[in-house]
């Protein structure tokens, strides 16, 4: 990764945008639809990790909002900063930055709360598929420093909602929102 480079390059520059627009996109819908469409912005084997729990394909993934959206009203913004974004080959790209992650059980504003629950090292790796649209084959947050709210992608047992899926899936074929 060259970042003294500043030479102006149009290509690059679109492909941050559009990266970056689609990361800010995948956050809003978090914070303000509850993930509801999260899974969608995965390639059908994609990876969510956030420190040591993983969530492997676009089932996992759905299935870890329902669970996220069950625990009870809580409001979340996630603020992505300092993006770099290296273009690995025409439809591969990766991008590292910073994620700071602020949480509030209950309805805002809250008053009093001012440390992030979570600041973490983020590294996306995006595909660009058939369809012409960029999906995450992995979207990993690497914690560094975590508050005294853990955020519930830390908090849950991953286990326990692998076993839950597969009970979903038992009794009608398909992992679905029980909330």
């Amino acid at each position: 990764m060259d970042n003294a480079r500043t030479d102006d390059n149009p290509q690059a520059d679109a492909l941050w945008c559009a990266l970056y627009r689609l990361e800010a996109k995948y956050w809003y819908d978090v914070d303000f639809n509850g993930g509801c469409n999260a899974a969608k912005f995965y390639i059908a084997s994609g990876v969510f990790a956030v420190g040591e729990n993983q969530f492997e394909g676009r089932d996992r993934i759905t299935a870890f909002y329902a669970w996220r959206r069950r625990r009870g009203e809580a409001s979340t913004r996630h603020v992505v900063s300092n993006l770099i974004v290296e273009q690995q080959a025409a439809d591969r790209a990766k991008a590292f930055g910073v994620i700071s992650i602020y949480r509030g059980t209950g309805r805002p504003p809250f008053r009093g709360k001012s440390a992030p629950a979570l600041v973490a090292d983020l590294v996306s790796e995006w595909v660009r598929e058939e369809d012409g649209v960029w999906r995450y084959a992995a979207h990993v947050l690497h914690p560094i420093f975590v508050g005294n709210d853990v955020p519930l992608s830390l908090a849950v047992d991953v286990r326990e909602l692998a076993a839950r899926e597969q009970t979903l899936i038992a009794s009608d074929g398909t992992a679905q929102d029980q909330s």
